[in-house]
């Protein structure tokens, strides 16, 4: 894992840190987050400690490949010596693969799958502004390939940043409905974590101490989002969210969130959401043992039930066809789901196309 520094104010910690790295940075960010007070204050924290600094705010949601070779281009243009991600996951992902390529100028293309990076790039420094992803500690990054409709990962060692500041007060300014769906998020790693065929025991207590933190702090997050203690408890549990995807990773919700996501836009974390319940029903058969500790952790003898009241609680219960998906794609989507075998093959129960398309069907 990467060094971590985590706790109120670790953000000021930045441009100390960044001395040991380099004086030129690039900072990727995306539009919302880059004109914030509190990035603003970063960017000048760097800029008054005698780093020469460039700020990358072009990253999108489920971010096209294009970004990232713009991205890319900019850190190779302005020498950077280390690169800065300060945001959801799709920024952190962005620098971690810009760090990799403007380093080694490898062909984005060949990157994805798993252990296609050669060596390490750039020196990289990660802060969240979400309690979601986790991505500030994660070997993983996931692009939108708009050539096939699809998110695909790359996934490497050579991806873990150098180091991550995670500061929960980053987070304060995050709304409701962005919190509730990255908190969600986070719920959906540690129970795909645990229930995971690859389960392992270390990894069962980081999940299981994600989902206690989810069920004491998600809704109160949603709810008062100046609540700082909250707040904390969400980056913990994204923190240790992202640390369960190390060793374990996911399976079957987010292999079919893929699709949502590729072809509809639909936020990850939102995707996920969406999903959740309805694969828990789907692997129930096989994981009731698994699931009965994940419930008593969520307060309830039914997990799926406690997930879908959580969801409701902080407003993600959602259908598909809210998004704009129509009753015809749902076959084409099953079809792209089964091209995420490196997440499909973790899951606790086979999935076949016939059961992904029960799934969506379950969703819409």
């Amino acid at each position: 894992m990467p060094a971590v520094t985590m706790g109120l104010g670790a953000r000021n910690e930045l441009a100390k840190l960044v001395e040991s790295y380099g004086k030129r940075v690039l900072v990727v960010t995306d539009p919302g987050i880059g004109g914030q007070e509190s990035f603003l204050d970063i960017v000048q924290q760097l800029k008054d400690s005698g780093c020469e600094t460039s700020v990358f705010d072009d990253v999108a949601p489920d971010p096209p490949l294009e970004v990232v070779e713009k991205c890319t281009s900019q850190a190779v243009q302005t020498g950077a010596q280390v690169v800065i991600g300060i945001g959801g996951g799709s920024a952190l992902d962005v620098a971690k693969v810009a760090a990799v390529l403007a380093k080694h100028g490898y062909e984005l293309p060949t990157l994805f799958g798993i252990d296609q990076i050669p060596q390490r790039g750039l020196p990289t420094v990660l802060l969240p502004t979400t309690a979601g992803t986790g991505s500030e500690v994660t070997p993983i990054a996931v692009l939108s390939d708009e050539s096939h409709q699809l998110k695909r990962g790359i996934v490497s060692d050579h991806l873990l940043a150098d180091h991550a500041l995670v500061d929960p007060e980053l987070c304060l300014t995050l709304p409701p409905g962005p919190t509730a769906y990255t908190g969600m998020d986070t719920l959906t790693h540690a129970i795909e974590a645990y229930t995971n065929k690859f389960a392992v025991p270390l990894i069962d207590a980081f999940a299981l101490e994600v989902v206690r933190l989810v069920r004491k702090s998600l809704v109160t997050a949603v709810k008062e989002p100046k609540n700082i203690a909250a707040r904390y408890d969400m980056s913990l549990a994204s923190l240790l969210g992202g640390l369960c995807l190390k060793s374990v990773n996911t399976a079957a919700v987010h292999a079919l969130a893929y699709p949502l996501g590729g072809r509809f836009h639909v936020p990850h974390g939102v995707a996920n959401s969406l999903l959740l319940p309805h694969v828990m029903r789907f692997n129930a058969p096989v994981s009731s043992d698994r699931y009965q500790v994940i419930g008593e952790c969520l307060g309830s003898s039914d997990a799926v039930a406690a997930v879908q009241d959580i969801s409701a609680e902080v407003g993600t219960d959602k259908r598909m066809r809210d998004f704009g998906v129509e009753q015809s794609h749902l076959t084409e989507m099953a079809a792209s789901a089964m091209e995420v075998q490196r997440l499909l093959r973790n899951n606790p129960r086979e999935v076949s196309e016939a059961d992904a398309l029960a799934i969506y069907q379950a969703a819409w």
